[in-house]
């Protein structure tokens, strides 16, 4: 599902102005605007006095009437120019000195509600594959796993190799763990042990199908004090997915596992089909490190591409006539 952060990159959220003061020319510019609009209005007074015609040929200003005049076309100018100077933003460009030191650590469940069909050829293989994803995804990023059930146990360390996450993830399955009772909360220990020595803002990635209170009390008093923070991604069938939303994942289930996302300062991802869920995980990690650890990092002008729609009405004044006329 297409939102404006993947239209426009970034967070549109945080659209600002880098030079806001250069709105106030808006000022004259608007007035002056006014002022050539009354002056037409002035030769609109001999009307009563004259033929139509007379007056049309007497005016100095024959664009009043159009609908794409100079007048017109000046005021949409000046307010483009504007905008370009005032420099708009919403997204921050990388330092080329920037080193990412966060770490990934995901929490994979494979309890016996993950071996449902309802997404093929498992919730649990399909969660494999969207790890797997991923990790290519985020290159030579650091990442640790944890499988859970009804306890949790580090399943491979942090580390840069993708090929070992790759490798670790084949031989996972629920067999692994005698318990296969669902307890989110078990993976708050080890999760946190592995990121006990992240030099940056780091992310707990839980992938799932539920959870319960106790979870969600758990981890907000783990993550109060915490830069880190909790994704959840949603696994099974759900409303946006494009499936059998009716044999997956229920509102309910979907409500909760969204608190415990919000619980740990983030948010949830529902699972899709196509890569857009993985692209917008990756997106909440990335959004997460800069957002705590990297403020000075310098704004992208967006104004620049405001550049193309000044090019045609530049143009416009090469035209025969037209010229203001004050």
């Amino acid at each position: 599902m297409t939102d404006f952060n993947t239209l426009f990159g970034g967070d549109i959220t945080q659209f600002h102005f880098m030079r806001p003061l250069w709105l106030l020319a808006l000022i004259p510019f608007v007035l002056f605007y006014r002022a050539l609009v009354q002056q037409d209005d002035l030769v609109a007074q001999w009307q009563p006095v004259m033929s139509k015609n007379m007056v049309e040929h007497l005016s100095l200003n024959q664009n009043r009437a159009r609908i794409v005049s100079p007048n017109r076309l000046f005021l949409v100018f000046a307010v483009l120019a504007t905008l370009i100077m005032a420099g708009p933003t919403w997204q921050q460009q990388p330092s080329p000195f920037f080193e990412d030191n966060s770490e990934l650590v995901i929490a994979l469940d494979v309890s016996d509600s993950m071996n449902k069909t309802d997404i093929q050829p498992s919730r649990l293989e399909r969660a494999k594959q969207k790890i797997n994803q991923l990790v290519e995804l985020r290159g030579d990023a650091k990442t640790g796993l944890v499988i859970y059930g009804g306890s949790a146990h580090v399943a491979m360390p942090v580390t840069k190799d993708k090929e070992l996450t790759r490798y670790f993830l084949d031989v996972l399955d629920g067999s692994l763990l005698p318990d296969n009772e669902s307890k989110p909360a078990s993976v708050l220990k080890p999760t946190l042990e592995l990121m006990s020595q992240a030099k940056a803002p780091s992310t707990v990635l839980i992938l799932t199908d539920k959870t319960n209170d106790q979870a969600i009390e758990e981890f907000t008093k783990a993550f109060e004090q915490q830069q880190h923070q909790v994704i959840v991604w949603a696994m099974g069938e759900n409303p946006q997915s494009g499936g059998n939303g009716a044999a997956g994942l229920t509102e309910t289930q979907l409500a909760s596992l969204s608190q415990l996302a919000q619980a740990g300062h983030g948010n949830m991802v529902l699972f899709t089909h196509d890569a857009s869920d993985v692209k917008a995980v990756y997106q909440s990690i990335q959004n997460n490190l800069f957002a705590v650890n990297d403020n000075a990092l310098p704004w992208l002008d967006a104004g620049y591409w405001l550049l193309f729609l000044l090019l045609p009405i530049q143009l416009m004044w090469f035209r025969k006539g037209w010229t203001l006329q004050w």
